[in-house]
């Protein structure tokens, strides 16, 4: 693909053009996985768009698209400039790339959150010499070609190129996603994304309980109940009841983390079904492949899988909450820890460090498999989605794995931890920081 430049000119564009390059940013690739600065690009776009001399400032972008407060101080929270850094980065990406083609340029110049428009100049690739053109249809019939033949040779070429687009779309997967989606993408059947969604008890005051035990499986959602009893910790006492039962809920990086992975399956052909993780039964994943999002605590039929692991999620005491879990390595290797904590700012309890865990493990049945996609917190799961669906970030993956010493056999079944930085509640930097081969099932 021929690379582009942008000139450094400012042009002189309507605001027709403007959103058009808006929306042709909005609507990329490049983007679809970052909904944060999709939402801030567009602000600065529409607001230098709207005719107003005032210029756009840090206070307003952090106020009216990133949920700060009115009280917010950028000399305490540099948030819009963490995020300013992020959206130049990502254009630059999408520039390099999808965008290559794009006759206009946004730019957004260091300092200031101002947009300016610059050409994209595209390098045009040397023009093919005479002697390698197209034969034309006048000179095969000069030749003695039967324009019969032509035909043929143009439903052969056309055929061929319909072959080629099949394999594309089929077989088209990037190496080193290879070993972590090719099971979903050649079976006939259609993988199950089954994502978590907690059991609450809600009390009349509208405060919510985490209620996790066997008879909510037979209750339907609007159930009163009469008493917590000893089912929830840390519930006051003036909560008397009644208490009404609702599992309709789900965390926002279990929502994330299905968007991403239905995006990639439908990006490679592959159709799916969804469901939540209440009214998962045995029966419906003993014969499929299944992609669980989100951890065990939320997902009684996946905390009791029949299948061994050497990283699972381990509830907390109740005096090590928040969040409730950690994970524990069952195996931990020489320099590694045997588990894997939230870390927490001491002065705020804000959370800064998270982990996330890939589980590639056999499926109940034979000829299955099932994948898990899960954090600590809700943007463990949703960091462990993008992770997944990376070809960059699966090739550091397949690096790390590729470097440890060969057992008797390669397995295909995996476990990676996932060590995440997190900035006011954002998932940023994610390194994995351990890859574990799994035995063999002997179904």
């Amino acid at each position: 693909m021929a690379p582009t430049q942008h000139t450094g000119e400012q042009p002189e564009i309507s605001k027709e053009t403007a959103l058009a390059s808006l929306h042709a940013v909005l609507q990329s690739k490049t983007f679809s996985h970052s909904p944060s600065l999709r939402q801030t690009l567009e602000f600065i776009i529409r607001s230098s768009l709207s005719g107003s001399t005032e210029p756009i400032k840090e206070y307003s972008i952090a106020t009216e698209v990133l949920g700060r407060t009115r009280d917010f101080d950028p000399k305490a929270d540099n948030i819009v400039r963490v995020q300013m850094h992020r959206l130049r980065e990502k254009l630059d990406e999408y520039y390099s790339a999808e965008g290559q083609a794009d006759s206009t340029r946004i730019v957004i110049p260091r300092g200031q959150y101002c947009p300016e428009y610059a050409r994209n100049v595209i390098e045009q690739p040397p023009a093919a010499p005479l002697a390698d053109l197209p034969v034309s249809a006048f000179a095969l019939k000069k030749r003695g070609l039967d324009w019969r033949w032509l035909l043929v040779i143009i439903l052969v070429i056309c055929n061929l190129a319909l072959l080629a687009d099949h394999f594309v779309a089929s077989d088209g997967l990037p190496a080193a996603l290879k070993p972590l989606w090719q099971p979903f993408l050649a079976s006939s059947n259609p993988p199950l994304i089954v994502y978590a969604n907690p059991a609450f008890l809600v009390s009349t005051r509208g405060n919510f309980y985490l209620y996790d035990r066997p008879t909510i499986l037979s209750m339907p959602m609007g159930s009163r109940v009469a008493t917590l009893g000893n089912d929830v910790q840390g519930a006051p006492e003036e909560e008397k009841g009644p208490f009404y039962y609702f599992d309709s809920y789900t965390g926002s990086g279990e929502l994330v983390a299905a968007a991403s992975i239905a995006e990639f399956l439908t990006a490679h052909g592959k159709p799916f079904l969804i469901k939540r993780s209440r009214i998962v039964s045995y029966e419906d994943i003993k014969d499929q492949n299944v992609i669980f999002l989100g951890g065990t605590g939320q997902d009684r039929i996946l905390r009791n899988l029949p299948i061994p692991q050497d990283l699972v999620f381990r509830s907390a005491p109740a005096d090590q909450i928040p969040m409730g879990s950690y994970i524990e390595d069952l195996k931990p290797p020489p320099g590694h820890p045997s588990s894997y904590r939230l870390q927490l700012d001491p002065s705020t309890g804000a959370i800064e460090i998270e982990y996330g865990l890939i589980s590639l493990l056999p499926g109940v049945a034979a000829g299955h498999d099932a994948l898990v996609l899960a954090g600590i917190t809700t943007l463990g799961t949703q960091a462990a989605a993008d992770f997944a669906t990376s070809e960059r970030y699966m090739e550091i993956l397949d690096r790390m794995r590729t470097a440890m010493p060969p057992g008797r056999s390669r397995s295909p079944y995996i476990q990676a931890v996932l060590e995440v930085e997190v900035r006011d509640g954002v998932p940023l930097n994610v390194k994995c920081v351990l890859v574990r081969e799994l035995n063999q099932p002997a179904h």
